[in-house]
């Protein structure tokens, strides 16, 4: 790790008196990505995010504090009950007028197409405010049974797909709301057990720009506390094999849009700004989005007017480089693991066992500076990268293995990720906690 110069540690103050909860990411970017930057530069990107107003919860753009959500107030209800209540008892009035008007004239096709339009119109008002969006238990087990992904439309309605829809690569905290005043953590399960509230969902649905988007925190079952023994180990094997499903499902869809909390409150056109900006966000510092791009046919950033293409800002990063002095270097390596292509940019030797090799390069080097929550994913998140199959019950040990097997030739570079992650480990003798920490 370098050590932090006198202009690394006025950039890092300058960012963390900009953000709240970034003391980490602003420590490490400013030694790394932004070391030579200057902090007039880097004020000038900062300049561009919009403020956030203070509130309790999650102050991110995509969504209300839904882990404090408690419902409409009764106020609230009465008025929808009563305004929904009076609109129907005079539309049916109208429409029984407007039904014997229109079987006089002969308007068969009116009448099925044009008079249910304001009713269908006020359900769809009153259901946007009482909904929860939630994925049939059924049709998750089908999407497993036929290898496809459970998608989602603006509707809340649910169908399985294999083309002509979009992923979206988020963060559960920002996009969820899973965060509390202080920290991070989950939503209470009797919230969690219905699903996402309707205008929770509209929030990020609206911004990914897709008929259909595939939604991890919907189409991946949960097990909860109060389930029995049984059920958890059902679901959890129902989550095995969306889990194996997940190289199909980032593979085959036309884009992985991602929302980082941060990228999506700047304001700008340029390339650069968007690279600084999305090495500061905690998108980049979480291990599963890592598998969603290094897989996806085409990644989306989206800011808060515009959206950018992965491949379009590390080709431009590679493009502008000419060696590894150059103050761009650090941000393209941050970024160009996150996708293949690797020996067109690096200058690595193509073939088939060169490729497979810098594939193992890229994991450890896109998963550097990444968190995951659950132990186990430190190793579940390389299996589809991997085109390997995880099995139900196994430890993060048992699924290290695995790879190990399935790649011995790759045993020197999986021993060097499991000590950068302190994971015990047997052939791996550091000892230290297995979780990265980040802000």
């Amino acid at each position: 790790m370098s050590q932090k110069t006198p202009t690394a540690e006025a950039i890092s103050d300058l960012i963390q008196s900009h953000e709240d909860n970034i003391a980490h990411r602003a420590s490490l970017v400013s030694k790394y990505e932004l070391k030579s930057f200057t902090v007039e530069e880097v004020a000038g990107v900062l300049e561009q995010i919009s403020p956030r107003p203070k509130k309790k919860g999650s102050n991110e753009p995509c969504g209300p504090d839904f882990n404090v959500y408690v419902g409409n107030p009764i106020w609230l209800r009465i008025i929808v009950w009563t305004i929904f209540a009076v609109g129907t008892a005079l539309l049916l009035s109208i429409q029984l007028y407007a039904l014997l008007h229109l079987s006089i004239l002969g308007r068969y096709r009116a009448i099925w197409k044009e008079l249910p339009v304001p009713t269908g119109l006020l359900f769809d008002w009153s259901r946007s405010i009482y909904a929860w969006v939630k994925a049939p238990p059924h049709m998750i087990q089908m999407s497993v049974q036929h290898q496809s992904a459970l998608c989602v439309n603006r509707d809340g309605r649910f169908a399985l797909k294999t083309e002509g829809y979009a992923v979206l690569s988020h963060v559960w905290a920002e996009t969820c709301g899973w965060s509390t005043e202080t920290d991070w953590g989950p939503v209470e399960p009797e919230v969690r057990k219905q699903g996402l509230p309707y205008e929770q969902f509209l929030k990020f649905f609206d911004r990914c720009d897709a008929e259909w988007l595939w939604v991890d925190i919907l189409a991946m079952p949960e097990i909860f506390e109060d389930m029995t023994a049984g059920e958890k180990a059902e679901t959890e094997e129902l989550r095995t094999g969306v889990i194996n499903s997940l190289r199909n499902i980032y593979s085959r869809a036309d884009k992985v849009v991602c929302l980082d909390g941060l990228l999506l409150r700047l304001r700008s056109g340029g390339m650069i700004d968007v690279a600084i900006v999305l090495c500061l966000g905690r998108w980049i510092q979480r291990l599963w989005p890592f598998t969603e791009a290094r897989l996806a046919k085409q990644v989306l950033l989206k800011t808060e007017d515009s959206s950018f293409d992965l491949d379009a800002i590390i080709a431009f990063l590679h493009q502008t480089i000419n060696n590894e002095n150059h103050r761009y270097w650090p941000m393209f390596a941050r970024l160009a693991p996150l996708r293949p292509g690797r020996e067109q940019w690096m200058g690595l030797p193509i073939g088939a066992d060169s490729k497979k090799r810098s594939m193992f390069v890229d994991i450890y080097d896109g998963t550097n500076n990444r968190f995951c929550d659950v132990d186990i994913d430190q190793a579940r998140t390389l299996f589809p990268v991997l085109d390997l199959t995880w099995v139900s019950g196994w430890t993060l040990q048992q699924g290290l293995k695995h790879i190990a097997d399935s790649y011995p030739e790759e045993q020197d570079m999986l021993i060097k990720y499991c000590e950068y992650r302190w994971i015990d480990f047997p052939f791996s003798s550091t000892e230290g906690p297995s979780v990265l920490q980040g802000s």
